[in-house]
Order: structure tokens, then sequence, then C-alpha cells
């Protein structure tokens, strides 16, 4: 998520990712749905490390998904990917969730807000085209990140005048599924149980690194070895918002009766 350049290790690992980007794309991670209810995420870390909670709640609703996500990925690197499965998979909604990397070869010499608005309205533009509703996603903040008075990143500002701009997009405030009321950055939230506003029942919904959503710190692009309250909740609240693109399910039971007992 951040846009500082990485060190040398980094650079090793950047310099990995366009190998993994070739398996990824060769392999839709499908499941659920009956064809044509279909919900496509491409993104970033953060987006890979809610890939489970997003999946599964699309899938309880009847929706079929494809996840391709890839940790320190800016939308340049998945440009391809989208036209392609854009006619292949021809996703209903799709949605984009990418918060800032500028380690990518493609990204090499460009200036990041100008960067992801034109790489976004392009892959918008193509997946609209094919029939798509897009949904980009507003992702929290890291520690060291400022948001404006709506609680918004510099990215998120884009993504809304992209979503104004073209037809069948919206942004989604899903990144406030982990931060404070007015979108800054936050260690810890009330649990589920907990009243609100009441005291106790905190949970960890973010990363010691302050970028990513882990509660404990790992090593990137490894699985957490714990349960994760914020990518749970930030892989449900972009699946919530593609469910509700999708609309109701078509119905598929008997026609209710016109009696009563």
């Amino acid at each position: 998520m951040a846009t500082r350049r990485p060190g040398p290790i980094g650079w090793l690992f950047i310099a990995a990712i366009a190998l993994i980007l070739v398996g990824v794309a060769r392999t839709a991670d499908l499941g659920g749905g009956d064809g044509d209810r279909r919900v496509a995420l491409w993104g970033d870390s953060l987006a890979w490390e809610a890939q489970n909670a997003f999946r599964s709640t699309v899938q309880a609703a009847g929706g079929e998904t494809m996840v391709h996500t890839y940790g320190g990925t800016a939308p340049c690197d998945w440009l391809a990917d989208i036209r392609k499965q854009s006619r292949r998979w021809r996703p209903d909604v799709a949605v984009l969730a990418f918060s800032g990397n500028t380690g990518s070869p493609c990204m090499e010499g460009r200036e990041l807000a100008d960067a992801y608005r034109e790489d976004i309205t392009a892959a918008v533009a193509r997946l609209t085209r094919a029939g798509a509703h897009v949904l980009l996603v507003e992702a929290p903040p890291r520690t060291d990140q400022p948001v404006d008075a709506e609680g918004r990143t510099e990215l998120d500002r884009v993504w809304h005048e992209i979503a104004a701009d073209l037809p069948d997009t919206a942004v989604i405030p899903a990144g406030r599924a982990v931060t404070t009321a007015d979108g800054r950055w936050t260690a810890t939230l009330p649990g589920a149980a907990a009243a609100p506003g009441g005291p106790g029942g905190a949970v960890t919904v973010r990363s010691p690194d302050g970028v990513h959503l882990c509660p404990v710190q790992v090593a990137p692009m490894t699985q957490c070895p714990v349960s994760s309250p914020g990518a749970n909740r930030y892989g449900r609240a972009m699946a919530d918002a593609a469910v509700t693109a999708l609309g109701p399910a078509p119905s598929t039971g008997p026609p209710a009766s016109a009696g009563g007992s």
C-alpha cells in the first residue's frame, strides 16, 4: 500500500510479481454461483488479505467469484488481465481495490495520482463497455497517510472524480470498515459483540506495520496465522457492496401459496 520506493529486498520481491501474475491470471479463483452473477476482484495486498471474506460473502449470496490480487501491485499490472477477463469471463460487477503502490516497472517515472487516474480510467472503460458495473474501493489509510475533512485520501478523491465522469461506476467506502468514523487510521475498533460506544470488546483491525490488516506482524504475502478482524471486515464491506450491485438473486423456489392456515 505504501508509496515509498522499496529497498533492495523489496525490489527482488517486486521483480517476482510479473512471474506470479502470469500464474494468477491463468488460474481464475472461481467458485459458487450459477454463471450469471459474476463478481471479479482486482487489487493489491489489502485486497489479497481480505479475499477469503470477500469470496465467501459473495458466494453466500449466490454469486460466482474471480479474485486476482497480489501484494505490491498497481492498476497498471492488471490492465492486460482486465482486458482479457472482460472478454472471457465477463463479470457483472468488477471491484477494483488499490491503495497506492509505486514499485512496479509500469509505474516507473510516473506520478502516483496521475498514473492511477489514467490506468483506472482505462480499466473502468474496458469493463463497462463489456457490461460490468464497476466499484472503486476507498482503501483504509496507513498511519502516515493524511485524509481530508471527508475522511478521504488523495486516491479516494481520484476515484470519486472517475466515478463522476464515467457511467456504471461507483465508489464504495469499504475502508471505513477498519477506520474511525471520520476515516482515520486506528489500530483497534469495538468487536462485533460490543455495544456501540460501550467499554471493552476491542479487536485489532490493523497490522503493527501501520499498513496491512493482520493483527500480528508477518512477512509480505504470508497468510495471517491468527484471526484477522480487519481483513474480514474489509472483505465483507467490499463484497456487500458488490452483492448490492448485483441485485436480488433470481427466485428458484416454488411460487408462494395463495392460501393461508
